[in-house]
Parts: structure tokens; sequence; C-alpha cells
């Protein structure tokens, strides 16, 4: 069985956020929660699905990622993330810490070509 991936592009700029304050339940966000732009998924990914793992380029960072809402650009919810489609999730780190490599991502306005991105699986 393939690992189930999704690619996480940045995390939401201050400016959109409000935008997908309703759909994804963001307006005050937990410590331990983080809203992404993630990239066309190769996956039906549902909500709830625990990632166990980080790829960072050739480093992997083992942690617990729970995706909780999905949305996308014309801010409806979803209950997973369709195959093929580009998406806006939050995420949850149950286990309080959020590792240096998700928080060093950039805050972006949209999606689009990041050199520098990672994968959660």
């Amino acid at each position: 069985m393939e690992n189930i991936h999704v690619r996480i592009s940045g995390k939401l700029s201050p400016k959109v956020l409000p935008l997908f304050a309703e759909v994804l339940g963001s307006m005050k966000l937990a410590r331990n929660e983080i809203i992404f732009f993630c990239s066309y998924s190769a996956y039906d990914i549902p909500a709830g699905h625990c990632f166990s793992e980080i790829l960072n380029n050739d480093k992997t960072t083992k942690c617990r990622i729970i995706l909780k809402e999905i949305s996308q650009q014309f801010f409806k919810p979803f209950d997973e993330i369709p195959h093929g489609w580009k998406t806006v999730c939050k995420f949850e780190f149950p286990d309080g810490i959020i590792p240096s490599a998700v928080m060093e991502l950039p805050a972006l306005d949209g999606w689009g070509y990041e050199k520098h991105f990672l994968i959660f699986q």
C-alpha cells in the first residue's frame, strides 16, 4: 500500500486567512493548529486522517499531524481532500509541538509554484 501524502506549499497569509475563517473555523486557531495551501493531491484523503511524518528535502521528522478541515478556492467545505484538487486545509499537531520546518514555511496569498515545500505522509 502506498503512503498517502500531501504536498504543503505554505501557510495562509494574514491577508487571506479571514476569507477562510467561517468554512475552516479559523477565527481563533488553537496554538497547535495551522492552515496551509496544499498542492494537487494524488489521493482522496478524508478529514481526520493522521499523518505520521514530515519530509523536508532529505530530512524526515516523525510527528502526528491530523487533517481537521478542508476547503478550496470557492470557500466550500469538503469532507476530504479530493484526488486532483488543490485545497486549503487546517491541520492539528496533537502533541502540541509544531516542528520548526513547518513554522518556517512562507506565508502565501494563494497557490503557486514554491521552491520550498513539505510533504506530510
